[in-house]
This record gives structure tokens, sequence and C-alpha cells, in this order.
């Protein structure tokens, strides 16, 4: 019997450990303390591997929360949240593509068609703001 809760707990630190740091940054995130945000969604990436930490990290930057808003970041970890299934990072890049310098009025349209099939309702709102019927 000690074996098995010995190797239960082996299997769960690590877990554990996982859940600190993205936790940690969602509380300092729901705070507004967003540097802090920052440095611990990048921990959660570095250290554990925690996939919803890109999604967090592209907003911070698409909305200059935290650290200069820088549009070409935030699209690079808003794209890896899409590629890693997250529907609502698809609205947050459609607003990049609609940001950025030369809009992607076609590739935001795109996305935020896609994101909204798939239940993120923050495309709806993002379409309504840039005037972009769905």
């Amino acid at each position: 019997m000690k074996k098995r809760s010995l190797l239960t707990l082996l299997l769960l630190v690590p877990l554990l450990g996982w859940a600190s740091n993205f936790s940690d940054a969602m509380r300092a995130y729901k705070r507004g303390e967003y540097k802090e945000a920052k440095q611990l969604f990048e921990l959660a990436i570095e250290e554990d591997g925690a996939k919803q930490a890109q999604f967090f990290l592209g907003l911070l930057y698409l909305e200059g929360k935290g650290v200069d808003r820088d549009i070409i970041t935030a699209k690079r970890f808003l794209k890896k949240a899409v590629e890693l299934g997250n529907a609502r990072a698809k609205c947050y890049l459609a607003k990049a593509f609609l940001v950025q310098k030369n809009p992607d009025k076609q590739q935001a349209l795109k996305l935020l068609k896609e994101g909204r099939a798939s239940g993120a309702d923050e495309c709806s709102a993002i379409a309504a703001q840039y005037k972009i019927p769905l």
C-alpha cells in the first residue's frame, strides 16, 4: 500500500507545480497585476508546458497590459494558442490583424467566423466593434 501512495504522490507533484504557476498567473491577471502575470505565464510555459498561457500572453501584448503593445508578438502567441485549439484566440488574433499597420480584413473575417462557429462569443463583439458583418 505504501508503494502505491508513493507512486501517486510522485505522479501528482509535477501537476501541482503546473497548477501553481498558471494559477498564480491567472490570479495576478485578474488583479490587474499584468507585469507579474506576464512573468508567471512565461514560467508556466517554460517550466510546466501550460498551453493556455500562450493565449493570455497574446492578450497582454495585444492590449499593451504590463508590456509595451507589440502586435507582432501578440500574433505569435495567439497563433500558437489557435494551433493548440483555443477558439477564443481566433477572435483576438483577428483583432490583431485589424489593428496592425496594414489591416488584413479578409484574414480577420475568416478568423472571426471560425471562432464564432466554435462558440467563442468574443468574436461577435470584436466584429461589431470594427463594424464587420458576420
